[in-house]
């Protein structure tokens, strides 16, 4: 198995760029279909719901200590409860991988190489992605310190272009959505990204000074769940809450609007590339997961045999696994409850499990204590 670390700041890096991933292109668009002008207001209320799973996901990781999501449910529950548990969350983690790939597959062939076959595009940028988890979570982490500069510049130089076209009467009225509908929408972006961050307790125990990954987390969750609330702020702000609900990619259109001196214009491509660089990211960390996942429910002690495998079976999953991109907003709603179960109660399960072993172990230990005085 892979025993490298990274450091508590790696960590933080690779949980941003894992947020943003493939959220930047796509959560604005179902977030103002359910909320209209108000979709910032929205993903705000969800990214305060984050904080509390990231004390949740933080405080199972150190009571795991050095144990996985997988090593702790099969300790815990057992060969047989322990292992079903794994199955459907390993089962879950593949399927986001393969969402995720789909995602990458869908904007490519729709938007910049339109008459390439979505096979090839899954192909070639999942061969990227095998080579990548194979080198482990050190060189991850050591890349996502080297691409986390260029992302944050290329996203703060679109802001300041897209300054000028603000229309704040866009943000108005206020609120004129319902309570209802800013909580639904704050449901989609609880959805995606921050429920999906549980794949993480299957790196946690590779973190090096682990109480200090804490506020790691916090920050990259804060810095990430930021910038996108500001997507979906300037989406409204210069497309409006109607285009932004109707486009598929409304990041990407906002790039488009870029006009600086009548010159500088049509470079959507920086948002390609933001959205290129995070998205491997993310993709990179469901794949590692997955295999190092695999390779501990199967009790081998390498990874790397199964990275090929999964690659192929994945391919094949992101064709068959939603028919076209219309369907996708349905498919982020529906699924919601799914991500919950594994987002929350798998994960309060297995540290409620957790603590009543150390409960029992402990009073075993002063009773035998006890009786040997």
């Amino acid at each position: 198995m892979d025993n490298k670390t990274i450091s508590p700041r790696q960590f933080m890096y690779l949980v941003i760029l894992f947020l943003i991933g493939s959220s930047i292109i796509i959560i604005p668009t179902p977030l103002a279909a359910k909320a209209g002008q108000d979709a910032w207001i929205a993903s705000l209320l969800g990214l305060g719901v984050g904080f509390l799973l990231v004390l949740l996901y933080h405080k199972i990781g150190i009571t795991l200590e050095n144990q996985t999501f997988v090593e702790a449910a099969i300790d815990v529950y057992g060969k047989w409860i322990g292992r079903i548990i794994c199955v459907f969350h390993l089962a879950f983690i593949y399927l986001l991988a393969s969402l995720v790939l789909r995602n990458i597959g869908d904007f490519m062939t729709t938007q910049i190489m339109i008459q390439t076959p979505l096979q090839f595009t899954h192909i070639l940028f999942l061969l990227v992605v095998i080579w990548g988890a194979r080198m482990g979570i050190e060189v991850m982490g050591r890349s996502a310190e080297i691409f986390i500069t260029w992302t944050f510049l290329l996203l703060v130089f679109m802001f300041a272009a897209l300054t000028p076209q603000i229309e704040l009467q866009n943000l108005q009225p206020m609120f004129d959505s319902g309570a209802k509908s800013i909580t639904g929408a704050s449901f989609i972006f609880l959805n995606t990204p921050v429920l999906e961050m549980v794949v993480f307790l299957m790196i946690f125990p590779q973190v090096k000074e682990k109480e200090k990954a804490k506020t790691a987390w916090f920050l990259a969750l804060l810095i990430g769940g930021g910038l996108l609330v500001m997507i979906t702020l300037f989406s409204i702000l210069v497309l409006g809450s109607d285009l932004a609900a109707l486009n598929a990619y409304p990041s990407y259109e906002l790039a488009s609007k870029i006009n600086i001196a009548g010159f500088l214009e049509g470079i959507e491509i920086i948002v390609a590339i933001v959205w290129m660089l995070t998205i491997f990211f993310k993709l990179i960390i469901l794949y590692y997961a997955s295999a190092v996942g695999t390779a501990q429910f199967l009790n081998i002690d390498d990874y790397r045999p199964l990275l090929l495998p999964l690659g192929m079976g994945m391919v094949v999953l992101s064709i068959v696994v939603y028919p076209d991109v219309a369907y996708f907003e349905t498919f982020v709603i529906n699924v919601f409850p799914y991500k919950v179960m594994h987002g929350l109660i798998f994960p309060l399960l297995l540290l409620i499990g957790v603590l009543v072993k150390k409960r029992v172990k402990d009073n075993k230990k002063a009773e035998s204590s006890g009786s040997g005085g």
